[in-house]
C-alpha cells in the first residue's frame, strides 16, 4: 500500500503514547481487524455527537473504505470482549495496584435505554435513575452488569477513580425461556463470574468487593474465591443469628452451626437507645454508629458479618438523628468508620455511568444482532476505561490543559480531573499526533488540516 493510499484510508496517526497501549491487544485480533479496531477507538474518543458505528469512522477520517466494513467488526468478527478486558486489568494492575494492598472492586448494574422491538435482548427493565414521577422507573431497554476498580493516585489522593474492567448483559428468564438458547442467569452469577476471572488474572492479589444491597445474594457471597472480603448495605429485616456457641465436653451428635436467633436489626438497635457512638468519617461528615458480630445464614452460611447501624449525628444539640442505615463487612478487622467510608466508594460507580453515558454514548449505537449488542456498548466502556488509564498513568497534571477563567490557578492545581477532562486531553494528543507525524511538507499540511475539519464537522 503505497504512502498516499494510506493517509487517504488512514488520516489520524495515533501518538507514541496511545500507541504503546494499543499494541498489546494486537495478539486479539487478526491484522485487517486490528486496523478496524484501531480507528474505532480513535473515532469513539475523537467523536462528540452520537456515538454510532457511522459517526465513530467518520470521526476518525475514514473516507474511502465501506461502512459495512466497519460494522462487521461488531456483528461478525472473530474476537472476545474478554481479551479487551484481560488486556486492560494488566494494563490497570502494573500502574496503580501494589501486591502488598487489597484491590478494591465496585460491582452494580445499569440500564442501556433503547428503543425498537427487535433489538436483541430488549424489554422492560428497572432504571435506578431518578425519575421524574412515580411509575416512571420502568424503561426499555437492557441491562448490564459491571465491574469496576477503583484508584487513587498520588496526585489527587481524596479523588476515587471507579475504571471498568467486565460487562455481562442481562437476558431476563422469560427470554431466554423464549428464545431457547442462552442459560438464565441471575445479576449476582453474572457478577460471579466477572470477579472468578479477576481473580485468574490477578492471582496475587487480595480482593475488596463494594456492593449494593441488591448483591446481597448466597450464590455470589458463597461462590467467591476465598482472597476476597465484602462490604454492603444490609436490609432492616435480615434474618440475623449469633455465632455457633462452642461444643460442650462428653456430648454426642453433630455441632451447632449456628446460634440463637438475633433481633432483627431495625428492632436490635430500637432496643439500645444509648448504644451509639459518634464517629467521624475522612470527609469532616459526623455519624452513630452502633456495631455488633452475627452470622447472615441465608447469604453467607457459617462466614460471621460486621453489622454496622449507621445514622447521620443530629446538627444541633437536642436535634432528631438521621435515619438509620444497616451495613455489614466480612473484615474482621475493618472498623464501623471504614465500613461507612467503603460503601461510600461506591459513588465513583455512579459517576462512571453518568459520564459514560453522557460523554461516550453508552446508549447510542443503534445494533439489534446478538454479537452487536454484546460487543458495543462494551467497547465503549472498555474505551472509557482506556481514556482514564491513559490519563492517570501520564501523571501529568498539565494535560488538564483549559479551565474556566473564574477558577484560580490554586483551585485548578488541587481540583481533580473530571472524565471530561480526561477524554480532551486524549483528543489533543490524538490530533496533534497526526500533526507531527504525517506533516511532511506545505501540500502534506493542508491534506492534514483538510482530513481534520472534515472529520471534526462530521463528530459533531
Amino acid at each position: 500500500m503505497n504512502i498516499r493510499r494510506l493517509i487517504r484510508d488512514y488520516p489520524i496517526t495515533l501518538t507514541s503514547s496511545v500507541n504503546s497501549l494499543l499494541v498489546g491487544y494486537a495478539a486479539a485480533f487478526s491484522q485487517p481487524t486490528f486496523a478496524v479496531f484501531t480507528l474505532l477507538f480513535t473515532g469513539a474518543v475523537l467523536v462528540k455527537g452520537r456515538h454510532t458505528v457511522t459517526r465513530m469512522i467518520l470521526a476518525a477520517g475514514v473516507r474511502a473504505r465501506h461502512h459495512a466494513r466497519y460494522h462487521r467488526f461488531f456483528s461478525q468478527s472473530r474476537w472476545t470482549m474478554d481479551d479487551l478486558w484481560q488486556g486492560l486489568v494488566r494494563l490497570v494492575a502494573a500502574a496503580f495496584l501494589p501486591k502488598e494492598r487489597p484491590v478494591l472492586l465496585g460491582g452494580d448494574d445499569t440500564v442501556q435505554r433503547k428503543t425498537g422491538g427487535k433489538i436483541y435482548g430488549v424489554g422492560l427493565v428497572y432504571d435506578n435513575r431518578p425519575a421524574a414521577r412515580k411509575g416512571w422507573e420502568l424503561a426499555w431497554g437492557l441491562t448490564w452488569v459491571v465491574v469496576t476498580v477503583l484508584v487513587r493516585v498520588p496526585l489527587w489522593p481524596k479523588r476515587l477513580f471507579a475504571i471498568p474492567v467486565g460487562a455481562r448483559l442481562y437476558r431476563k428468564k422469560k427470554f431466554c425461556r423464549k428464545r431457547g438458547g442462552p442459560e438464565f442467569k441471575t445479576k449476582p452469577q453474572l457478577l460471579l463470574e466477572m470477579l472468578r476471572q479477576l481473580a485468574e488474572w490477578l492471582p496475587q492479589h487480595t480482593f475488596v468487593l463494594h456492593v449494593d444491597g441488591g448483591y446481597a445474594s448466597g450464590e455470589l457471597m458463597r461462590g467467591l474465591p476465598k482472597n476476597f472480603q465484602v462490604v454492603g448495605r444490609m436490609r432492616f429485616d435480615a434474618r440475623l443469628h449469633a455465632l455457633a456457641p462452642k461444643r460442650p465436653r462428653r456430648r454426642r451428635g453433630r455441632p451447632r452451626e449456628r446460634g440463637r436467633r438475633l433481633a432483627r436489626p431495625k428492632l436490635h438497635v430500637a432496643r439500645r437507645p444509648g448504644a451509639w457512638t459518634p464517629v467521624t468519617l475522612a470527609n469532616g461528615k459526623r455519624y452513630e454508629v452502633q456495631s455488633w458480630r452475627a452470622l447472615w445464614w441465608s447469604v453467607f452460611r457459617e462466614r460471621p458479618v460486621g453489622v454496622v447501624a449507621s445514622r447521620r449525628a443530629p446538627r444541633r444539640p437536642g436535634g432528631a438523628p438521621g435515619q438509620v442505615q444497616f451495613f455489614y463487612t466480612t473484615d474482621p478487622a475493618m472498623r464501623p468508620e471504614e465500613v461507612l467510608e467503603a460503601y461510600g466508594d461506591r459513588w465513583a460507580v455512579e459517576c462512571l455511568f453518568h459520564e459514560v453515558k453522557e460523554r461516550l454514548g453508552f446508549e447510542e449505537p443503534q445494533c439489534r444482532t446478538e454479537l452487536a449488542v454484546e460487543r458495543t456498548a462494551p467497547f465503549l466502556l472498555w474505551t472509557a476505561g482506556m481514556v482514564q488509564h491513559w490519563f492517570l498513568a501520564e501523571q501529568d497534571p498539565s494535560l488538564i490543559g483549559w479551565r474556566p477563567r473564574w477558577c484560580t490557578k490554586r483551585q485548578a492545581t488541587a481540583a481533580a480531573p473530571s472524565f471530561s477532562d480526561m477524554l480532551a486531553a486524549l483528543r489533543r494528543e490524538i490530533l496533534r499526533g497526526t500533526f507531527g507525524c504525517r506533516s511532511t511538507g506545505q501540500n502534506q499540511l493542508h491534506q492534514n488540516l483538510t482530513a481534520l475539519i472534515e472529520s471534526a464537522a462530521f463528530a459533531a
